[in-house]
């Protein structure tokens, strides 16, 4: 809730309006505190709310709960937002509430102060605004009345959501100006952050192991015997799938060769692409100034010095413009005659007199409706696919009721399969399963395959990628044990594999034992292979010679403390030789970045203490029967049956 009222009201508002807005935490509230603390004795006028004399009517929150319910169906890739847990919508509920409790609280604050916006800045404001421009990028009547169709909203609604959020900035961004973290805290924030700790390592990989030649049958039956739970034939489930997604669809529909030209003509923006440019100039009123700056250029000094001493040339810097785009065509044919890295100039054009260096340069596309034919084809079948894909999922789902999966009809554009798998996808015979769809649909088949209970009806279930399948165990062959003879190639390989590792783990708890002795790995191991010097490390790093559980313990040691430890890959040991307190006076960034977080935050928290005072103050009045109304109540349509969600 740190920067609630920021997220409301500063951002686009589609966005805003058709993402639901804003999910909380509820750390400040709670959802149980929200209901039972503000719900009143009945305000009597069909709204659900009054919050400082403003009412906020059952419509009003219908419309917000309403968009909260589509944006969380739409994430859990459900078609029904009714279908979604009573506490679940119960939760979505308390979140539109409070948003429209913050926006009135804030409203009056605003109207007590007098902070008036004038109807002129809103229209400058929504004229502005992208999302109703049209293909010309300027403000498009018709875009604007096509954005509040999809929104819901009407043109005064939209007139008062943009005046609240410039009232709520008007009032809240004066309290985060001149907000300041204490010093102390930022150095010590910054300290912590980035301070680094010095290892010296080495890794000891299992790979560099040899392989040790298979014991007799005796050691094996022994290791047999003590391991049996490692050598076990894994749980078999036949299953029969049918699967519907865009891609299955879309193997059955046509695509004529005019519609693939159709679409090739419409994106040739996207196959013909002109060359572009990266370029930089400087343009100089006086000839014999630019033969100077073109001399330093083509000595080495870099267009920022030429930039910080040149103070009577005009720097520009210009990425991946192309020809078309440069707004002087003087300029756009020397930029684009000029070779890449050299310095071009001093040239005389109307601008004044320019030098230039070409960087980065993008080659030209020109991809003919051959070469593309294929993906158009896919494109427009995947298209149209996704199109009739709700439909068909309807007819699949009623389908399923009535027949189960035997009753499949052929024009769904569904696939069928069937066969015997275990948990990771493997056939009997060890080869993977031939399941339809791609490897998140697999993923998702298999743990739905493992989570049913044989001879369960089969339900349709959403899977990634816009899929759909439904799916029957017809039976289920139980984990068992091996026999020593079934298990010997196993036997032998656990074997060789546990001798490996014993192998390198005592190299390196010598090794250890050593550094531990002698105050540090370097003075045992430095002329070994793969022995590192100076490797520093922070808090959190990943990736690079120390693997991360390294990291973690490195924050714990003491300068010469020597560690052994174990990875995936084999042994590492290690030695933490310094700690690297950072200075701010050579890492001015870093602390400059710290400081602004730190400040940002104490900004949030005024932020958010001015506006619990508000709504404390307010002390609005919540009417729980109007509230049920929308919402509805345990057992109702899309609460589970115990009504708990």
């Amino acid at each position: 809730m740190l920067a609630f009222m920021r997220r409301v009201f500063v951002g686009s508002w589609l966005g805003r309006i058709l993402a639901m807005l804003i999910f909380l935490s509820f750390a400040a509230w709670g959802m149980g505190g929200f209901f039972s603390n503000l719900i009143g004795g009945g305000i009597g006028n069909g709204s659900v709310a009054n919050v400082a004399g403003h009412q906020i009517t059952a419509q009003e929150f219908d419309r917000t709960y309403r968009r909260g319910l589509a944006s969380a169906a739409q994430s859990q890739r459900l078609t029904d937002p009714t279908a979604l847990p009573y506490g679940e919508r119960r939760q979505i509920a308390a979140t539109a509430l409070q948003q429209l409790v913050f926006q009135a609280v804030i409203a009056d604050a605003a109207a007590r102060i007098g902070l008036v916006v004038p109807d002129a800045v809103i229209r400058t404001q929504i004229m502005a605004e992208k999302a109703f421009a049209g293909p010309d990028g300027k403000f498009s009547r018709a875009v604007f009345d096509q954005r509040l169709q999809q929104a819901g909203f009407t043109q005064d609604q939209l007139v008062a959501v943009f005046r609240g959020q410039t009232a709520a900035n008007g009032l809240l961004e004066p309290m985060r100006v001149g907000a300041r973290a204490p010093g102390e805290l930022v150095k010590r924030a910054f300290d912590y952050a980035a301070e680094q700790r010095v290892l010296d390592l080495i890794a000891l990989p299992f790979a560099a192991i040899p392989t040790p030649p298979a014991p007799d049958d005796s050691v094996l039956r022994r290791t047999y015997d003590n391991n049996k739970s490692q050598f076990t034939a894994p749980e078999y489930r036949k299953i029969k799938l049918v699967l519907l997604s865009p891609d299955t669809i879309a193997r059955d529909l046509d695509v004529s060769e005019a519609d693939e030209r159709k679409a090739y003509d419409e994106l040739s923006a996207r196959y013909q692409v002109p060359e572009k440019r990266s370029v930089q100039l400087l343009i100089v009123p006086d000839a014999a100034r630019a033969g100077t700056l073109a001399a330093q250029w083509r000595g080495g000094m870099g267009f920022t010095q030429l930039q910080a001493t040149a103070k009577d040339a005009t720097p520009v810097s210009l990425d991946d413009a192309s020809q078309a785009s440069i707004p002087s065509p003087e300029l756009a044919r020397l930029v684009f005659a000029a070779t890449p890295g050299s310095v071009v100039g001093p040239t005389k054009t109307e601008a004044g007199w320019v030098v230039l260096q070409v960087g980065k340069v993008t080659p030209a596309q020109n991809r003919s409706f051959a070469q593309v034919r294929d993906e158009l084809h896919q494109m427009l079948g995947a298209q149209r696919a996704t199109a009739l894909l709700s439909a068909r999922v309807q007819k699949l789902q009623d389908a399923i009721a009535g027949g189960g999966l035997d009753s499949i009809p052929a024009d769904l554009g569904a696939v069928a399969a069937e066969g015997t798998l275990d948990a990771q996808g493997m056939t009997p015979t060890g080869d993977p399963a031939p399941l339809p769809g791609s490897d998140a649909i697999r993923k998702a088949v298999i743990a739905q395959a493992f989570a049913t209970r044989k001879g369960q009806a089969p339900t349709l279930q959403q899977g990634p990628e816009q899929s759909w399948y439904a799916l029957v165990v017809e039976d289920i062959t139980p984990a068992t044990p091996l026999a020593f003879v079934q298990a010997a190639d196993k036997v032998r390989a656990f074997w060789q594999r546990q001798q490996v590792r014993h192998a390198d783990e005592q190299q390196a708890a010598a090794l250890y034992a050593d550094a531990q002795a002698k105050h540090g790995l370097a003075a045992v191991a430095a002329t070994r292979p793969g022995f590192l010097s100076g490797v520093a490390v922070r808090r959190g790093q990943t990736g690079g010679p120390a693997p991360a559980n390294l990291v973690q313990l490195a924050f714990s040691l003491k300068p010469g403390t020597s560690t052994m430890l174990e990875t995936p890959d084999g042994f590492v040991v290690a030695t933490l030789t310094a700690i690297r307190h950072p200075d701010r006076t050579t890492d001015a960034l870093g602390y400059d970045r710290t400081r602004a977080a730190l400040d940002a935050a104490m900004a949030d928290d005024i932020e958010t203490s001015y506006i619990t005072a508000l709504r404390d103050r307010a002390k609005p009045k919540i009417d729980a029967k109007t509230l049920d109304g929308v919402v509805g109540t345990p057992g109702g349509p899309g609460s589970d049956s115990s009504g708990n969600g």
